[in-house]
């Protein structure tokens, strides 16, 4: 099963699309999607419409997890206005006919970590290690999105076992995300 995690934001949208096999799960590809920042709140939706509907077209998912909306109480506008990006990411997902799921944050920590506290870190380590990729420099969006592909296998049993069998292998979508943030 392939499934595809993303993690949805006005200026940043992340992206990873994992399987899990014997070894455990397996990041196949991963990227960012990022609409300008000085654009209109609409031609940035647009774009990272667009943009999400080729990435759909190209990684051909079985399923997409997405973060549910976490509204801060002292933050409403930032959730609303996320709450917009999340809106067109569903429409693209439901335009090409794929099942989706959401996912809170502290249930992405709890199939990740255990823990439906843990912090931001350990969750991140635990992605590395459950992929065995090494620890390296990368952006949040792409570990959070790969931490909802990761949950949304585990979710989907077919991965759960997968999870907790980690070994050490080089991954090569990764190889290639580490050249791109570093060249």
């Amino acid at each position: 099963m392939r499934v595809l995690g993303v993690d949805p934001g006005l200026l940043r949208t992340g992206w990873a699309l994992a399987t899990s096999g014997p070894a455990g799960p397996t990041l196949l590809d991963a990227g960012l999607i990022t609409p300008a920042p000085e654009a209109t709140l609409e031609a940035r939706l647009a774009e990272g419409f667009t943009a999400f509907a080729a990435v759909l077209d190209a990684q051909q998912p079985d399923l997409v997890v997405l973060e549910d909306v976490y509204t801060a109480p002292a933050h409403p506008k930032s959730a609303l206005l996320m709450a917009h990006m999340r809106g067109v990411l569903c429409l693209a997902v439901e335009q090409h006919g794929i099942p989706l799921r959401s996912l809170t944050a502290s249930t992405v920590k709890q199939r990740i970590t255990g823990h439906g506290r843990a912090s931001k870190d350990q969750v991140r380590g635990m992605v590395f290690r459950l992929c065995r990729l090494p620890p390296r420099p990368l952006r949040a969006d792409v570990t959070d999105a790969l931490a909802l592909a990761i949950a949304g296998l585990s979710q989907e049993g077919r991965g759960a076992r997968a999870v907790l069998a980690a070994r050490r292998r080089p991954n090569a979508a990764l190889a290639r995300l580490l050249r791109e943030a570093h060249g």
